[in-house]
């Protein structure tokens, strides 16, 4: 579900990448850094290194990163790097990313950068051990194996401009890259007016289910072209493992300002010059070790809205909503024949409302990429589960002049024994509008919907024994709309109603548009006079 690759130069700078969300610039920033220390001149030819350690730039383990440096005429020119999320890292857990551990030791085994291969040999003593220690062994090693041939190719294709060009020119060029950046991040910063940028929110969850609020606080202090992210006053690191990484907590930065660059601006050691990011060491956003983070998700998607929100202050015409999603369902056990199974399902709600256009429906929000939500078809293929519904909740986009992105929903069959694990990015505090738009509508856990209907605590990681034939509905969180929702032009209500996203009740509640029920027409008459005497009322979202 979680993949990325990229292109460092021999110091270890990033130059650009290859394919990646603007999160994980700053877990290539951090992981290579620590690499240059750590095995700084000592790297080989044909070196590979493994790394899933959140205490050493990782997001946390199940995010495994292979790094090979790269020579050309027996001098270091470059690193390839490729990462991508496994199914299991070992632990008490399956998956390595429930928020119920209490320190790193329980989350699975811990890899600080060590040489898989050393000048083409490979370290089965260390592969062996980590195989020993995986619940999927198999998939594990394929999916580190399909990395390793990737950054040696990326190393193989590296050297065919160098053999063309030289080195003088390879070099020169990754300067450049990194300078442009630099100055398109700076051009942009300067258009903000300098100032003080503060927003506040309040986490809901200990890791445990235990209802909390755990404050969360960021300023953003502009002056000229440049930017400091100031985290001072978030809650101190909690029991449970929901605290970030500082990796993860500069990468929220990056990616909201990212949003304020030109698309084609790289991504690279230049673009983060200008930025400088403070975080309370022993707080829920940069703990310390051994605190447990594999849950830190849900903690990630909220600080990522809270920086946005900030951002929006001081540009409250340019800045959108994130958006909602990165909810998760991991399921194991055994198939029929007794081998062992770890399947993933991560899917997203989308877009929050812009200050000019509606979001996006069921895309990755906005800092996250673009990955996929995966086919049923593959998941009912490899695993003994049955997609049986995916689509959207009407209604719980927030509404406003332009709306926020709705609900989607999924609902899981399962065929086999096994445990399953549901993550949930807000249980209970919804996705707020901007200048005068509405929240978004909670997200949703229901155990056997068609029969028993019961509704799952309202927690952001959630563990559940199941038996053949159960279902789980899950539903992601709306996102919050922008500007007034009885300012929105009645045609695009209209729209909205006739695919399936707002019911002809929630026009008129949310909009104040009345429908024709039979032919999803405008009653331009009666929307008149309702929009003349009536103020809006919240949704109320029910399954569908």
């Amino acid at each position: 579900m979680i993949f990325a690759a990229t292109i460092c130069d021999g110091q270890g700078r990033l130059i650009g990448p290859g394919y990646a969300a603007p999160f994980q610039l700053a877990i290539f920033l951090e992981v290579m850094a620590g690499v240059i220390r750590k095995w700084h001149g000592t790297f080989r030819p044909d070196d590979v290194l493994v790394v899933n350690d959140p205490y050493a730039g990782m997001g946390h383990m199940p995010d495994v990163a292979i790094i090979t440096p790269v020579f050309w005429h027996a001098h270091l020119i470059a690193f390839t790097l490729a990462y991508s999320h496994h199914t299991d890292a070992g632990g008490r857990f399956a998956g390595g990313f429930s928020s119920q551990c209490t320190e790193s030791f329980e989350e699975g085994l811990r890899l600080p950068a060590v040489k898989l291969y050393t000048e083409g040999r490979r370290n089965d003593a260390l592969l062996d051990m980590i195989l020993a220690n995986v619940r999927t062994p198999e998939e594990w090693l394929g999916d580190v194996e399909a990395k390793v041939a990737g950054c040696w190719r990326g190393a193989q294709e590296l050297r065919r401009p160098l053999d063309k060009y030289g080195l003088d020119t390879f070099t020169s060029c990754g300067e450049h890259l990194m300078d442009h950046a630099e100055q398109a991040t700076r051009a942009a910063i300067q258009a903000i007016p300098d100032g003080r940028y503060e927003q506040e929110d309040l986490f809901e969850d200990d890791g445990f289910g235990n209802a909390v609020a755990l404050p969360l606080k960021v300023a953003l202090h502009v002056v000229g072209d440049t930017v400091t992210a100031d985290f001072a006053g978030t809650a101190p690191q909690a029991p449970g493992a929901i605290n970030m990484p500082h990796s993860m907590t500069k990468a929220m930065v990056y990616g909201a300002l990212k949003l304020m660059v030109s698309p084609d601006i790289l991504l690279n050691s230049g673009f983060v010059r200008p930025v400088q990011v403070a975080i309370p060491h022993g707080s829920l956003l940069n703990p310390r070790y051994p605190a447990a983070v594999g849950g830190r998700a849900s903690l990630a998607f909220r600080v990522s809205d809270m920086v946005f929100r900030a951002l929006a202050k001081a540009l409250p015409d340019k800045v959108p909503i994130v958006g909602e999603g990165g909810d998760v369902l991991h399921f194991v056990g055994r198939k029929a024949d007794g081998q062992s199974f770890a399947a993933m399902d991560g899917f997203f709600g989308g877009w929050g409302a812009r200050p000019d256009k509606d979001g996006i429906d069921g895309v990755t929000p906005m800092t996250f990429g673009s990955y996929g939500t995966t086919p049923a078809e593959l998941l009912e293929r490899e695993y003994p589960l049955v997609v049986d519904g995916f689509g959207y909740v009407p209604d719980s986009g927030g509404p406003g002049k332009y709306r926020g992105s709705v609900s989607v929903y999924r609902q899981w069959r399962f065929l086999q024994p096994g445990t399953i694990m549901v993550r949930t990015n807000r249980p209970s505090r919804p996705c707020e509008g901007l200048a005068g738009g509405q929240p978004g509508a909670l997200s949703q856990n229901v155990l056997n919907p068609e029969t028993d209907a019961v509704p799952l605590p309202r927690q952001t990681h959630l563990h559940l024994e199941v038996k053949p034939g159960d279902r789980v509905f899950h539903a992601i969180s709306g996102s919050g709309g922008y500007g007034d929702p009885w300012e929105r032009e009645p045609a695009q209500v209209q729209k909205d109603v006739q695919d399936g996203k707002v019911t002809v009740n929630g026009a008129r509640q949310q909009y104040g548009v009345v429908i024709d029920p039979h032919s999803l027409t405008i009653d331009w008459e009666h929307t008149h006079c309702l929009r003349q005497s009536r103020e809006p009322q919240a949704p109320q979202v029910a399954i569908s």
